[in-house]
């Protein structure tokens, strides 16, 4: 997966459930991907997210970013 995917993942979870986030930054690492976003306060959220089958990196992006609301 690239940056551009990784990205458009992260995306595609905010836009699906309407949260109210923006994607700062998403970086590969050694285990995954490290992804920052900008909540709609106006906090930053870090959070890594482990390489995998996009399906499944999806869900793990959706509970991360749920469990900021």
């Amino acid at each position: 997966m690239t940056v551009i995917e990784m990205k458009l993942l992260v995306r595609s979870v905010i836009t699906i459930f309407a949260m109210p986030f923006a994607i700062v930054s998403v970086v590969a690492s050694a285990a995954g991907w490290n992804v920052m976003v900008r909540a709609g306060t106006g906090d930053i959220v870090r959070f890594n997210i482990l390489a995998d089958e996009p399906d499944t990196m999806r869900g793990a992006v959706r509970r991360r970013l749920q469990a900021e609301l």
